[in-house]
């Protein structure tokens, strides 16, 4: 197979390193301040999941969407409620402010709160500090899919089952990215927005018979067209050995994938990711490991290092070239670090990762130019 004709991507990222979101911390501002420490050129903003149940992955997100109950530890649509109608008329009312006229009323409805999203406003207070180093900024959302599969309804139904949930939980994804758009905007630095997909793995199973695959594309195309009609940059965060072949047939432009112990599932598609490649696409190598205490305890720089050169040439067995997968690559953990890690491990993870993203840019020449 040849590699063919490279476009360049809007941005090359050169083995920088960013994080994908969690820690296992309480302390906000501790955690803020670990995460720029760690990671000064492409900064994210912390969600702390043991903090408080509204920051659960599927929780934090869902301020504004209408018909939705809490009870408890369980948050769930409420389609018998006697004003559903009245509070989906209302929801997309909104949406159609925010998108037509840019209505920032309309918009605040969208908003991510501190109750629901601390380390966000520890970000942004940070940020209002010093931005001068900094290359990138990058926010995050839960995707539609994940989203609409861990929402149900009282009768305990998957709301991306239901056509009208589904479009409401696709398009409240949306919003929440603008908000975030909206918010960042003003310190003027490049946007990534990713989308954490982690529910993606499970796709294909016989749970999910009834899903398509264009049912998915359509709803990431969705969020990802907002993101680019605001000059952002569209990643996807998934785990394990996700079907790549089918996100590399959507507008996304960043692939971050477990690179520690799923490599071989990025390799399996090369024909769909030298496609993905030739219109700029950016790979994420998870390469530091946070599902594993173990793991996170005994790797090193050095022992990590191997496995990427390892990787490297696998790619290169297939066809690709290694300067084009240094270029656009981005160096990440491999998962967020507030899942089974403790926080000394996830401090671990901190401290290793900048150490392999600085190695290979200077093993491989990636600061100059």
């Amino acid at each position: 197979m040849q590699p063919g004709k490279i476009t360049p991507p809007t941005f090359e990222p050169r083995c920088l390193a960013t994080t994908i979101g969690s820690l296992p911390h309480k302390d906000v501002k501790r955690g803020t301040e670990l995460m720029f420490a760690s990671t000064p050129k492409i900064p994210s903003w912390v969600q702390f999941p043991r903090r408080v149940f509204h920051e659960n992955m599927t929780v934090q997100f869902t301020e504004g969407i209408p018909a939705l109950v809490e009870d408890g530890d369980r948050v769930y649509f409420d389609t018998q409620a006697a004003d559903y109608t009245e509070q989906l008329t209302q929801f997309y009312d909104r949406y159609l402010q925010v998108i037509e006229t840019d209505d920032i009323d309309a918009l605040a409805h969208f908003r991510i709160s501190t109750k629901y999203a601390a380390g966000f406003e520890a970000f942004t207070a940070h940020l209002s500090e010093s931005v001068d180093s900094i290359v990138m900024l990058k926010g995050q959302v839960t995707g539609p899919f994940t989203q609409g599969i861990n929402l149900m309804d009282q009768n305990r139904r998957c709301a991306y089952y239901d056509e009208t949930l589904r479009d409401v939980v696709t398009k409240s994804v949306a919003m929440k990215v603008k908000w975030q758009i909206s918010q960042l905007s003003r310190f003027h630095k490049p946007l990534i927005i990713f989308l954490d997909e982690p529910s993606l793995l499970s796709f294909g199973s016989q749970t999910f018979i009834t899903v398509s695959e264009q049912d998915i594309i359509g709803d990431i195309n969705e969020v990802v067209s907002l993101i680019h009609a605001h000059g952002a940059l569209a990643g996807v965060h998934c785990e394990e050995d996700t079907d790549w072949s089918l996100l590399m047939s959507t507008d996304l432009d960043i692939l971050d994938f477990d690179a520690y112990d799923h490599l071989q599932a990025m390799t399996l598609y090369p024909d769909e990711l030298q496609d993905f490649f030739k219109r700029g696409g950016i790979l994420g190598w998870g390469i530091v490991p946070t599902l594993d205490r173990e793991a996170a305890a005994t790797e090193t720089t050095e022992t990590l290092l191997a496995r990427i050169e390892a990787g490297l040439q696998r790619f290169e067995e297939k066809g690709f070239e290694r300067s084009i997968l240094l270029s656009r690559a981005l160096i990440t953990p491999s998962c967020g670090a507030g899942g089974v890690l403790t926080e000394p491990l996830a401090e671990r993870v901190l401290e290793i990762l900048p150490q392999v993203s600085r190695t290979l840019r200077e093993r491989y020449g990636l600061d100059e130019g």
